[in-house]
């Protein structure tokens, strides 16, 4: 055949595949009802913060997402038609002290999630991509966690310098636990601080598949399990979710069941299993909550435990004052570690968009290890931050 024809012939096969790809989307929009939405939004939480201890010295440094993580998203919705729906979200966290992704994102612009889903009224929604486990679903958006729904938001989080015992790592073992492991390092000599380490803040889970259920007489849940990607090694750093959410008037309830393997924890066979149960209600113009959150090493046993409490009083429609306590408590391979935690938040409303806050928290330890907030390290039992800051949704 000479180039003549050969150029004509694929000249004549592009052709085919666009024609093809043409019909296929002419289909499609014949099939669905032409609506749906996307939505380009985010939050924006910035402001000062004072810490009584950073290594036995006062350190004030400018902080965002001190209440809730400061992020850009972009999510979609279209109707399919005969009650069929297709969704996608595109979900990005930030830094508004350096412009940048924030240092969790690793470098990666949609880490916070990317996926698709389609899904059928009365039944519910099947989501591939990268996405957070139902311990953020259900008790951080619903405003259950006292801390983010109460007081102190992500700066109250069940915490402590005990990461790397918790996770099972030593030394130069450390290092490669930062990139595959759930804890943010407090250096890499000394070890891993276990923020957020019931998962409520968010944590994702790449390749995953995800189903939510639509609400049945206030009942909902969900499943969700994450291929780990090794060949030949199905269960190497995989991980799996369960939900049970109850939703009746202003009334919430949860229980989250979520295990993930990690490749610094026996080989990426093993890791951390976190159970999560929490309530929460509204008498008038006060609401209450309760948790209860678990993380145990599955290879290991290390173990540690927390019970948290809140309470927040609208004094005015824009004015709420909050208060918290927890408790944490940890097994012997976490050096029998107790923590007392308390948090106090004002928050004005500017508007519905835009609130003021002011809160503080304050941690004891037992001394087993050094107090811990946000990942600032105090040279001793107590540790303390206050922040003053602005929050804003678009």
């Amino acid at each position: 055949m000479n180039r003549v024809s050969t150029k004509r012939s694929r000249r004549v096969a592009i052709s085919a595949v666009v024609g093809l790809c043409v019909l296929a989307t002419g289909s499609a929009h014949a099939q669905s009802s032409g609506s749906g939405s996307v939505t380009i939004g985010g939050l924006l939480d910035e402001g000062v913060a004072v810490y009584s201890n950073s290594n036995g010295s006062r350190l004030l440094q400018m902080q965002d997402s001190a209440i809730f993580p400061s992020k850009f998203f972009f999510r979609g919705r279209e109707d399919l038609g005969n009650g069929m729906r297709a969704t996608f979200s595109l979900d990005s966290m930030i830094s508004l002290s350096t412009g940048g992704l924030d240092p969790q994102s690793r470098g990666a612009m949609f880490e916070n999630s990317s996926w698709v889903g389609i899904g059928e009224s009365g039944i519910g929604d099947l989501r591939l991509g990268r996405q957070n486990d139902f311990a953020f679903d259900d008790f951080l958006i619903t405003g259950i966690d006292p801390a983010t729904g109460i007081a102190g938001g992500m700066l109250n989080f069940r915490t402590g310098s005990f990461g790397a015992d918790l996770l099972g790592v030593r030394g130069a073992a450390i290092a490669g636990s930062i990139v595959n492991g759930p804890f943010a390092p407090i250096n890499n000599a000394t070890g891993l601080a276990a923020i957020d380490w019931d998962r409520v803040g968010g944590k994702r889970m790449g390749s995953a598949v995800k189903f939510v259920s639509d609400d049945f007489r206030g009942f909902s849940g969900g499943l969700m399990y994450s291929f780990g990607g090794t060949p030949g090694d199905f269960d190497n750093s995989s991980g799996k979710s369960a939900s049970l959410m109850y939703r009746r008037g202003v009334t919430r309830a949860a229980v989250v069941y979520t295990v993930q393997n990690y490749l610094p924890v026996n080989g990426g066979h093993s890791g951390l299993a976190n159970l999560t149960a929490g309530i929460r209600s509204k008498f008038g113009e006060l609401a209450v909550t309760g948790l209860y959150a678990q993380a145990r090493n599955t290879f290991t046993g290390a173990r540690i435990s927390a019970a948290a409490a809140g309470a927040g009083y609208d004094i005015t429609p824009a004015l709420n004052l909050g208060a918290t306590y927890t408790y944490e408590f940890g097994n012997d391979l976490l050096k029998n570690v107790r923590v007392n935690q308390a948090a106090l938040q004002a928050t004005y409303s500017l508007s519905k968009r835009t609130k003021i806050y002011l809160t503080s928290v304050y941690q004891h330890t037992n001394g087993a290890y050094a107090a811990e907030i946000g990942n600032i390290v105090s040279s001793g039992k107590v540790q303390s931050v206050t922040q003053l800051g602005m929050l804003t949704s678009f």
